[in-house]
């Protein structure tokens, strides 16, 4: 979601050669959905009115069922081909299904109004607004990570008009049942607009880890580690209290107190995914960046990076470049639109095969400094290849090999 997401709401309104692990060059891993390597490869088709989505969080429910996590959505007739008249709202679900031998198949899921008007699946207020950041199950319970936003005046490499002003999880009880019967309860979190505990979220022996993007106001968004005891969580209510941060000094620090907390990653993401591959031996970092600065004139990044490391407090890995997007390729024909930006990568961890990592990426239309963005809206309305996941996946040698092939960061 992170930078480009929010450009999609501007629009509408510790290391050494054997670290690498292990993840190969990811050109040669391209699996594009013509060569999926099984039934169950994500896709995400317009139907039923859902006409794109941002973001892109996936959690596992059962072997069969999960549920995806869309942040800003065009909704519109279900019979619409195009996004011209469409509604938009801030986020999204889907339950998407598969088995062996079965095709992936999803539904999607949004509010309503009491008129019938097309509503955030989860709705915080007419002036404020919930992203949705993820998930885990714990004991039955799903909980998904909330990013609350408001609309500010522009700023940014992108001139944006909202910032982040908080974040939360979301507890439902019957993750089983069928989303328009889910009665959230919302657990606050923090209460901050200098660093949002939801880029990625870990459930890891006692703990939920939560990774934070620190919101510098220039558009840099280094990440940092809280964590939160697991036993927290049944109490319900405000869980700020309980929470714990990764300090510079190596040890943790009782509270949430980011000025204070080591930086583990430097580069920008705000949004990515963490998970341990026994493969690899290692936990993944996925994560991409579209890097505005100097777009339109300098081309957004193609890059998607890994990082790897022993523990989840890091030393991490340097960033290594695993996988070039195509829609932004110099040589594409048609060339890329000079406004597009990918963004969201992240690993879709009940998607990937032993020995590979599934992952999504968004591709959309960013305003440059001093755009306007409506005329960008109008394209956006016609360019159905834009705004709605893409599946990719690169493969993750035998724990030990040489990484062949892999480029430099």
């Amino acid at each position: 979601m992170g930078m480009a997401a929010r450009a999609g709401r501007a629009i509408a309104r510790a290391s050494g050669p054997a670290l690498w692990l292990l993840l190969a060059c990811a050109c040669a891993g391209l699996r594009p959905p013509s060569a999926a390597p099984t039934a169950c490869w994500p896709r995400f088709p317009y139907q039923s009115g859902w006409l794109g989505g941002d973001g892109a969080f996936s959690v596992t429910l059962s072997p069969t069922r999960s549920v995806w996590l869309f942040g800003d959505t065009f909704v519109g007739s279900p019979d619409q081909t195009d996004r011209v008249g469409a509604s938009f709202v801030h986020n999204s679900v889907g339950v998407s299904t598969c088995g062996d031998g079965e095709r992936f198949d999803i539904r999607y899921v949004w509010g309503r109004a009491e008129d019938g008007a097309p509503r955030a699946f989860l709705e915080l207020g007419d002036e404020a607004w919930w992203w949705l950041f993820g998930g885990f199950v714990h004991e039955g319970r799903l909980y998904l990570g909330l990013l609350e936003l408001e609309k500010s005046d522009p700023h940014g490499p992108l001139s944006l008009g909202f910032r982040s002003r908080g974040t939360a999880l979301a507890r439902i009880d019957d993750p089983g049942a069928e989303p328009e019967s889910w009665r959230p309860e919302i657990l606050p979190l923090t209460q901050s607009a200098e660093a949002m505990p939801v880029s990625a979220l870990v459930t890891d022996g006692a703990h939920l880890f939560l990774f934070a993007f620190v919101d510098r106001g220039d558009g840099r968004s280094p990440r940092i580690l809280l964590r939160l005891p697991l036993a927290r969580l049944a109490g319900g209510g405000d869980l700020g209290a309980a929470l714990e941060t990764f300090g510079e000094d190596g040890t943790w620090l009782p509270g949430f107190v980011p000025a204070r907390a080591r930086i583990l990653m430097d580069d920008d993401a705000t949004e990515m995914s963490v998970r341990y591959h026994a493969d690899a031996g290692k936990w993944i970092a996925l994560y991409n960046y579209p890097d505005a600065r100097g777009f339109p004139k300098k081309p957004a990044s193609d890059a998607v990076y890994a990082r790897s490391a022993d523990r989840l407090e890091g030393p991490w890995s340097p960033p290594r470049l695993v996988f070039r997007i195509p829609e932004l390729a110099s040589d594409r024909e048609p060339s890329p639109d000079r406004n597009t930006g990918c963004y969201a990568a992240k690993e879709q961890p009940g998607f990937s095969l032993p020995g590979s990592l599934t992952f999504t990426y968004v591709c959309n239309l960013f305003a440059g400094p001093g755009e306007e963005p409506w005329g960008l809206l109008q394209r956006l309305q016609q360019r159905m290849d834009l705004y709605r996941p893409i599946a990719a996946a690169i493969s993750l040698p035998a724990a030990g090999a040489a990484p062949e092939g892999a480029p430099n960061p």
